[in-house]
């Protein structure tokens, strides 16, 4: 147009989010209309309306979704700029985790993104569009619902920063027609950085070293400069000192550059090009494999033969880079290079030796500084829930989860998040679940330097199965969460997934989807002979689609998992009881036994599953002691969650910082106060401080 926009103009036009599209759609829209006039180079806006060609993009963009997913978008565009999930699942008459899929589509779709707590338009202007296009009478009754809800629960709703907000309007600027009230809006917490150890190889390298298949696409651009400036300075920082002992064969700068473009390489290609990559860099070596590059490389060879399920040259090339550290290895590569693999040993039911390598680099994180110290607790939390260690686990990774918000490692998130909602599950606590999974869902969606997780995944589809039952999961395998069919990392890492697909399958009458499950589990374990825990839990599946006693016995006698194990004889105590006359006593006596591991572990939500079908069968549960059954008042009747929450209410602390401690969000923390008032017959955080004191 030849002419700066006035500010109007110019705030108009952030609403597009910088999305080329929507900007040349506006401006042309809105010189089509007449509703911007240019004099003396200057273009100013005459009305703020927005112009159809943009509301007909955004309808376009909104009829491509699906139904639950249209009526989610357009109940949150009239709440306003920002919302939680919670609100509109609640206003829907839905569970926040029977909108996880709808959510996703949004996500995906790019309508909607998750930068915190909260749920935002990725373009205030598409936002506006589909509020306006919602009668006006609507529009007002939803937002008293919205504000009665919050009234009602006390939710707290965190602003995101400011640019995923206004789109890089300066703070205060009112949206152009919008009716939302501006609020002032924090910036960002800064990541810790320094001269010797710049923030993003502390975020980003450690995530590349320990992911399972490394990266399946290019790094974005910017975060790859910003990684090959960093890693440039902290190698010419430990090189200087090397080099003193004259085993440098290069000038220093030289040396940094050459392997700094090494590392940055094996991360910047596809999976065919790093392989490719990573066998050069060793190839060049001969002799001093202990240099970033070439123990970074091994670790990527590791990473994505296990990628693959070639589970014996994964842990070959894992232990052949543990060996590798030496003085050449910076400081900082150490702990992640011994985690990358101590994870891997986990997966395999090698606890032990697991833990020894958690152990020694949790003492090298520790003398590098707090920013490490959360991948550590992180892997050992994984290992904890592994081996069916469910309060350990869950602290551990509450503890790695803290580290990380406070120092900037979000990477870690997605897999200590998928521990909480697992261990959660196991107890029983679907809402809590539900709540971690929306909080890893904003964190992947908000920081670049955090990876997907096929633990995440995982978590994720049985929050939806507990809500949505077999059917509409069984629907969701073949869209959604199609790749966790397929995934080797999967198999490996959860002794139980293939055996839990299979039953989601039969449940569902889905007998080709349970056929295709145990397929893929004896080929993996074919394909891996040696791996007991891989050949078991073919087993276990296979014994559960052909109804095989025998096969079930011996999977719940030969699973290394506990929780794994109780759920073989949980399935071979369900398939005899089927067969009351011959073999009823047999069964009932696998699910007493089931019962008894369970209750051991600590799986209420498993406990309480095989209760229910004992008394709908009528079998009596004399064998097991009956903890299933918690008292329903008093300090007993509370939670492992709820009293963690009732101390530090007792302590002092508001909502918001009792949800930083536990790793829930306020709303949640609201809603177990609540049951913890219910539960002691109190009414204020005062008498729960008062019954502490006396309790102690």
């Amino acid at each position: 147009m030849g002419a700066a926009p006035d500010p109007k103009l110019a705030a108009m036009i952030s609403g597009a989010g910088g999305n080329p599209l929507l900007i040349v759609e506006l401006v042309q829209g809105l010189r089509e209309e007449g509703t911007v006039e240019i004099s003396h180079e200057r273009a100013r806006l005459l009305d703020e309306r927005i112009p159809r060609r943009v509301r007909d993009l955004a309808q376009h963009w909104l009829d491509s979704l699906s139904d639950k997913a249209r009526q989610l978008v357009q109940v949150a565009a009239a709440v306003g700029g920002s919302f939680m999930v919670v609100e509109v699942a609640s206003m829907l008459r839905e569970t926040t985790a029977s909108m996880l899929p709808a959510l996703n589509e949004t996500i995906a779709s790019g309508l909607l993104i998750c930068p915190g707590e909260q749920t935002v338009f990725q373009h205030e202007l598409v936002r506006r569009s589909i509020a306006d296009a919602l009668p006006a009478a609507v529009r007002q009754a939803l937002r008293q619902d919205v504000s009665a809800l919050r009234r009602q629960h006390c939710l707290q709703v965190p602003m995101p920063p400011e640019f995923l907000v206004t789109g890089g309007r300066p703070a205060g600027t009112p949206v152009p027609g919008s009716t939302d009230a501006p609020a002032p809006l924090p910036a960002p917490a800064p990541l810790p950085a320094s001269s010797e150890e710049p923030g993003i190889v502390h975020r980003l390298l450690p995530a590349l070293l320990m992911a399972r298949s490394t990266r399946t696409e290019p790094l974005p651009l910017g975060l790859a400069d910003e990684l090959r400036a960093s890693l440039t300075a902290v190698l010419q920082a430990h090189y200087a000192d090397v080099e003193l002992t004259g085993t440098a064969d290069a000038p220093l700068a030289e040396r940094a550059d050459r392997i700094t473009r090494n590392t940055v390489s094996l991360f910047a290609d596809g999976v065919q090009r790093a392989t490719t990559r990573a066998r050069a860099i060793l190839a060049t070596h001969q002799g001093r494999d202990d240099e970033a590059d070439a123990v970074t490389a091994t670790v990527v060879m590791s990473n994505l033969e296990w990628a693959v399920g070639n589970l014996a040259e994964g842990l070959r090339w894992g232990q052949r880079a543990v060996r590798c550290l030496g003085p050449a290895t910076p400081p900082m590569w150490s702990p992640y290079v011994r985690l990358a693999l101590a994870t891997k040993l986990s997966d395999i039911g090698r606890f032990e030796e697991a833990e020894g390598l958690i152990s020694t680099a949790r003492t090298e994180a520790e003398a590098l500084g707090q920013p490490h110290t959360a991948t550590p607790s992180i892997a050992r939390a994984m290992l904890l829930l592994q081996s069916s260690r469910l309060q350990e686990a869950q602290d551990s990774a509450r503890a790695g989860l803290e580290v990380a918000a406070k120092t900037g490692g979000g990477w870690v998130v997605p897999v200590g998040q998928a521990v909480l909602i697992l261990v959660a599950l196991r107890r029983g606590d679907l809402a809590s679940a539900a709540d971690y999974a929306w909080r890893c869902r904003a964190a992947v969606g908000a920081d670049s330097t955090v990876f997907p997780s096929i633990h995440f995944d995982w978590g994720e589809c049985l929050v939806a199965t507990a809500q949505l039952g077999a059917r509409r999961t069984a629907e969701l395998l073949t869209t959604t969460y199609a790749h966790l069919l397929t995934s080797p990392q999967l198999f490996v890492e959860e002794a139980a997934a293939a055996a839990w697909f299979v039953r989601l399958a039969l449940a569902a009458d889905d007998m080709p989807l349970a056929s295709t499950v145990v397929t893929a589990a004896e080929r993996f374990a074919a394909a891996n002979p040696g791996r007991p825990t891989l050949a078991v839990a073919a087993l276990h599946a296979r014994g559960l689609l052909e109804r095989d006693s025998e096969a079930l016995r011996q999977a719940a006698r030969e699973h290394v998992s506990p929780c794994a194990g109780a759920l073989a004889e949980e399935d071979l105590g369900i398939l005899l009881s089927a067969q009351e006359e011959k073999n009823g006593a047999l069964g009932a006596a696998a699910l007493r036994s089931a019962l008894q591991r369970f209750v051991q572990i600590g799986s209420q939500g498993d406990i309480e599953r095989i209760r229910a079908f004992m008394e709908e069968h009528g079998t009596p549960v004399t064998s097991a002691p009956r903890q299933g059954r918690p008292a329903t008042a008093g300090w007993e009747a509370l939670t492992e969650t709820e009293r963690s929450i009732a101390h530090l209410v007792s302590d002092g602390l508001t909502n918001r910082q009792v949800a930083r401690r536990v790793s829930l969000s306020p709303h949640t923390v609201n809603y177990h106060l609540r049951a913890i008032f219910r539960k002691l017959g109190i009414g204020s955080r005062v008498e729960v401080a008062r019954h502490i004191t006396h309790s102690a």
